[in-house]
């Protein structure tokens, strides 16, 4: 009983951990004070976002740490942002 509870329990809590809070395809408010748009996951800085700009979500790297997509505002381009940062 306390294993079956255990295993549901840790596969409940994984689950969880690895669905991302946004879905692909919305616009979601920055909630960082600053933010760096980059080329790729930890790649060349091409812009910032300011708490309060806009960021169209397209899709999270495998691990979850970036999300890619469209950064509206001054910079309106297309880069990657650390995940984490939507209002």
């Amino acid at each position: 009983m306390k294993r079956a509870l255990l295993t549901t329990t840790l596969a409940a809590a994984a689950a969880i951990a690895l669905a991302p809070a946004a879905s692909a395809g919305t616009v979601h408010e920055i909630c960082a004070q600053d933010l760096y748009v980059r080329t790729q996951p930890a790649g060349v800085i091409i812009g910032t976002l300011y708490r309060g700009d806009h960021f169209e979500l397209s899709r999270y790297s495998p691990s979850g740490d970036w999300a890619e997509g469209y950064a509206m505002g001054h910079v309106n381009q297309r880069g990657w942002i650390q995940a984490g940062w939507f209002c």
